[in-house]
């Protein structure tokens, strides 16, 4: 075959040319050929420098179980607590219990003073018998024997005056008795006119003194009562602020020590909590000091309004004996006279028609009043004595709870954590708290893709910071139906429930849960940084016989946790070939520049994927 050649002929040098050209010097040359050795000499150093090298290692297949959990943190809370306070006003008068103290369900823990109390109850209960008597009379069936022989008399006296009055035989006795009403009436008249005795008007003015003395006593006791409730007020708002001041010291002291290298000591955790309890005490003091000081301050108000009505009750009436008898009160008098007067003409003089009128209303009345003792009432009396019934059975109930109230029962069985009264403070002053921890509870945030795998009833392990040698089961009693969302960051809360029993956990210390999700046991697991892979296939190199290569099996995972992954089975037998003991090499690319060396896995493989290997 024979190949033609397109390449241009080359022609002579034109011998027109005036002038031949010159050649080019070796001096021009020399500037390129240094620049030549110089990047030369880089590239070289660069190439020394920089070396990668891959080392190997082995691991060992094993068998076993494999978990996966969630974990979470909270507070240890008690199962129950209740802050505890009286329902009803008064005055403290007992404090049982104090702080620490351990009580049962039903058991006193204070007391206020119950006089008053009791008073309602009895004048409740007096009330309730007269409304079931009125209910009783309305019935028709209320009346003793006696009620009916009075009423009965009553119209048997009414009758006897009308007849009187129809006669007009009135006998000296009748005669006698109104002329002594009609003097009495008469010498009470001349005493209205004739002013009040010396003695009278001695006695008013020791009463407008006595008022005055119980005023200014009054006034100096409830005074000095307000001073040093505000006295007490302040102290307790110093005590706070000195609780706060030490607290921050320790906290921020404590805050710098967590900084540093090392564990806190447990006596700085317990002080920093110790200075905590001590400002929320400061903080119930300073509540239950402005609780007294308010107290103080309406006592003084309610004190000497009391007094100075007394000193004003007593000068009115002084005041009313110096200025005389009014108008009104000679009005009634003279119609008192003028009425025994009208009497005493009655029995002298025969009646007049409207005379008999009037003792025949009389007689009418007293039958009235007979049969309303006899028969029932008409329905709506029968309804108003039953609303009054009912309205007294309220009122006796309202107060026998009131004065069971007044002590201060424990609602379950636990211990006191906080007493926040004192003998003599107001019964709304403060509170008792209680806790019953002999079950507890934490509450922990799980986000959304670990909620999903926890529900009721599942196992939970719990550690807590500051007893690191207890280990204690819990169990989720509730899962949240709905999120919490923070800062955009969504939590489910999760409520796991545990028995301290007789370990030293205490309320508000720090726990930590793991909740197992999936467990599986007997599971050929490899380690996690022995799997090499590219896109969604899998292999690892294993060694069949010490000096022998590698050879890379296919695998198909499973799960993975704490370093170690499952093998389900090899990809290319479709079964498992893998045992427990078998040997596997890791291969790792390290790379030295600059005399820094830097390791890297060789997970990732390029090319095409070897076929795996089975092997016995």
């Amino acid at each position: 075959m024979s190949v033609t050649s397109t390449a241009p002929e080359r022609k002579a040098p034109s011998r027109r040319l005036g002038k031949r050209k010159g050649r080019l010097s070796p001096w021009l040359l020399l500037p390129v050929a240094l620049v030549l050795i110089v990047v030369g000499l880089l590239l070289w150093q660069l190439r020394q420098s920089t070396a990668t090298a891959t080392t190997t290692s082995t691991a060992t297949v094993t068998q076993g179980a494999l978990a996966l959990s969630v974990t979470g943190s909270g507070p240890a809370q008690a199962i129950q607590s209740r802050s505890l306070s009286f329902s009803v006003a008064g005055t403290v008068q007992e404090v049982l219990v104090t702080i620490g103290d351990t009580v049962t369900a039903g058991q006193p823990l204070a007391r206020i003073d119950d006089t008053t109390l009791r008073l309602a109850v009895q004048q409740a209960e007096a009330n309730l018998k007269s409304a079931e008597a009125k209910m009783a009379a309305a019935q028709g069936k209320g009346a003793t024997a006696q009620d009916i022989a009075s009423a009965q008399a009553s119209l048997a006296s009414a009758q006897a005056g009308y007849e009187k009055t129809r006669t007009g035989n009135a006998t000296a006795g009748d005669i006698a008795s109104a002329r002594a009403n009609l003097a009495s009436a008469q010498a009470k008249l001349a005493e209205l006119k004739a002013g009040p005795t010396a003695d009278t008007l001695s006695t008013a003015r020791t009463r407008v003194q006595q008022a005055q003395i119980t005023l200014s006593s009054q006034r100096e006791s409830l005074s000095a009562a307000k001073t040093k409730a505000e006295g007490a007020l302040t102290s307790a708002a110093n005590s706070l602020r000195d609780a706060q001041d030490a607290y921050s010291t320790i906290y921020w002291s404590n805050r710098q020590a967590e900084s540093r290298p090392g564990d806190l000591p447990q006596s700085s955790k317990d002080q920093e909590a110790s200075a905590l309890r001590a400002v929320q005490n400061a903080e119930a003091s300073l509540a239950q000091a402005q609780a007294s000081f308010a107290q103080a301050k309406q006592d003084e108000v309610n004190g000497v309004a009391n007094a100075e009505s007394s000193l004003k009750d007593a000068q009115v009436q002084l005041d009313a004996l110096l200025a005389g008898p009014t108008a009104t009160d000679l009005t009634s008098a003279q119609a008192s006279v003028a009425s025994a007067q009208s009497s005493l003409d009655k029995l002298l003089n025969p009646a007049t028609a409207s005379d008999l009128i009037s003792a025949q209303a009389s007689v009418d009345q007293a039958k009235i009043n007979l049969e309303k003792l006899t028969s029932p009432s008409s329905d709506a009396d029968m309804a108003s004595a039953e609303a009054g019934l009912a309205q007294a059975q309220v009122q006796l109930e309202t107060a026998k709870l009131d004065l069971t109230n007044a002590v201060l029962t424990a609602p379950f069985d636990g211990v006191v954590s906080a007493v926040g009264i004192s003998t003599g403070d107001s019964a709304t002053a403060g509170t008792i708290d209680m806790i019953d921890a002999s079950k507890m509870y934490i509450d922990i945030s799980l986000g959304e893709s670990d909620v999903s795998q926890v529900k009721p009833g599942m196992d939970v392990a719990l550690t807590f910071d500051a007893v690191p040698d207890v280990a204690i089961n819990g169990v989720i009693d509730t899962v949240a139906p709905v999120a919490t969302v923070t800062q955009n960051v969504v939590t489910y809360p999760v409520r796991v429930s545990f028995d301290p029993g007789s370990a030293p956990i205490r309320v508000g210390m720090t726990a930590s849960g793991t909740i197992v999700t999936k467990q599986i046991s007997d599971a050929i697991l490899v380690p996690s940084r022995a799997i090499q892979t590219r896109g969604s296939t899998s292999l690892v190199q294993v060694q069949q016989a010490p000096g022998q290569p590698s050879v890379p099996v296919r695998v198909e995972t499973g799960l993975s946790a704490n370093g170690q992954t499952e093998i389900l089975s090899c990809v290319d037998t479709g079964s498992q070939c893998l045992r427990a003991g078998d040997t596997l090499v890791i291969s790792a690319a390290t790379t030295t520049t600059g005399g820094t060396t830097q390791q890297r896995g060789t997970g990732g493989f390029g090319g095409g994927v070897p076929r795996g290997v089975p092997f016995p």
